[in-house]
């Protein structure tokens, strides 16, 4: 779905919480990032942190058929991705291997971002919201 509003536009991906699903999220934001006319540098750090929000999404939303779906919008100079889901959280699945390469996920999404907020639903569901801010030349999408 794509649209735009008086200040920004805004474009949404929905697709199943799998893994292979994520190369379309993936081009999905490279896309978003060339509309904004971002750097290859930012688009790559965008790319990162929304595909480490999404893979959350596959690993802990404990649903297969619950959908993944990613907004993109751009409003007061800030581009915002909001990765939400509708499933019930689960905990990590126990590792053979010892946890020391596990749960880096969110310190780097908090580095490469602006922003970053999480939020569970009372009924089920997480959102991850990721922002940049975007310089003056680059406020509105191409």
């Amino acid at each position: 779905m794509t649209g735009s509003s008086r200040n920004g536009f805004y474009r949404t991906i929905k697709v199943t919480a799998e893994t292979a699903r994520l190369a379309e999220i993936r081009t999905f934001v490279e896309e978003v990032g060339a509309a904004c006319e971002l750097d290859l540098e930012r688009v790559f750090d965008l790319k990162v942190a929304v595909s480490e929000a999404c893979a959350n999404v596959v690993e802990h939303a404990g649903c297969l058929t619950a959908p993944l779906e990613v907004h993109a919008q751009v409003e007061a100079k800030r581009l915002t991705f909001i990765v939400s889901d509708s499933g019930c959280f689960r905990p990590p699945c126990p590792v053979r291997e010892p946890l020391n390469n596990r749960g880096l996920g969110m310190p780097l999404m908090v580095a490469l971002m602006d922003e970053v907020s999480f939020a569970r639903a009372p009924g089920g569901g997480t959102t991850v919201s990721l922002s940049v801010l975007l310089d003056r030349a680059t406020a509105q999408p191409a």
